[in-house]
């Protein structure tokens, strides 16, 4: 029998940032700058999920950590996300923080 999921739904039409560390096969799909609160763990069969909720359970981020590809999609559907309000083709896509340190040095 499958677990029924609560579905989280992004009431945002501001479209995420989208960090990848390749070397880490990590994605995070960020809806909001605010503090995280809580962290759930969703299950999937193909990498490790992770929904980042801040103090009054709105959605912050989605990490996922395992990812070969990148599809925002797919990502949201494993983590039992709604976003209908967000235009999807204006998703910036950025390399974390540490890739620009290490370039630097």
């Amino acid at each position: 029998m499958k677990n029924k999921r609560d579905v989280m739904l992004i009431e945002s039409s501001t479209p995420p940032t989208v960090e990848v560390d390749w070397e880490a096969l990590a994605v995070y799909v960020r809806f909001r700058r605010s503090r995280v609160a809580r962290t759930i763990t969703r299950p999937s069969s193909r990498g490790v999920i992770t929904v980042d909720l801040d103090r009054t359970g709105k959605v912050v981020g989605v990490e996922v950590i395992g990812e070969t590809r990148i599809e925002i999609g797919r990502i949201l559907k494993q983590a039992a996300i709604k976003a209908p309000n967000v235009d999807f083709s204006r998703v910036r896509y950025m390399r974390p923080a540490a890739y620009e340190e290490m370039e630097a040095a």
